[in-house]
């Protein structure tokens, strides 16, 4: 490898650093203040890099709040893949895996949800990288339904479950007066009541 190859790599990999660390920060500011009250300076600040610099990065807020999003869509696929992959992917686990993954990432599934719920993905650019990391999560529910479920079009009974998982944590795994193990074996049971209800409908 040549001299100007090593530190084109360099700067490569401080680049895609420095990308993550205005993530995480941005996800931190996002998870407590609306879209609205953010401010891309005071984001800067924290990040420890100039307003302009950030720019560099991303050209806008919404840009950002969308690669917050998507970067919480990744996380849910990778825990997915790694469950199937260890041979853990029966609907039941995946079920309580994920709904743990949005508890323990409250705020950041919250982002998600906004993200998508208020319109902020608007370029051609945004809308298709959502719906690549979508039909990826979905295709990963789909091929635990085929198991278990005896039924000709699965996509829709993916997005029953999965908009139902969803309800499930937004409405139960931040309820008051409950701790967080008390919240997920509540949430196991209304998951596993569904299942049960679906397997007998179908």
């Amino acid at each position: 490898m040549t001299e100007p190859t090593k530190f084109t790599d360099i700067k490569e990999q401080e680049r895609i650093q420095k990308r993550n660390l205005i993530l995480d920060v941005a996800e931190k500011v996002f998870s407590q203040k609306t879209f609205d009250d953010v401010n891309m300076r005071e984001l800067a600040r924290e990040v420890g890099i100039s307003p302009g610099a950030i720019y560099t990065y991303f050209p806008d807020k919404e840009s950002l709040y969308v690669a917050v999003s998507l970067r919480g869509f990744q996380r849910a696929v990778d825990i997915m893949r790694e469950m199937i992959n260890s041979g853990d992917d029966t609907l039941d686990k995946i079920a309580v895996r994920y709904m743990e993954e949005m508890i323990d990432n409250y705020d950041y599934m919250r982002i998600v949800q906004h993200c998508i719920m208020d319109g902020k993905f608007k370029t051609e650019e945004s809308i298709e990288q959502l719906k690549e990391i979508s039909r990826e999560l979905f295709s990963i529910f789909d091929s635990i339904l085929l198991k278990e479920i005896d039924v000709k079009n699965i996509r829709p009974v993916t997005h029953l479950i999965f908009s139902v998982l969803n309800g499930i944590v937004f409405t139960f795994g931040k309820y008051p007066g409950r701790t967080r193990e008390e919240g997920v074996e509540h949430m196991k049971k209304l998951a596993r009541l569904f299942i049960a209800l679906l397997n007998k409908g179908i």
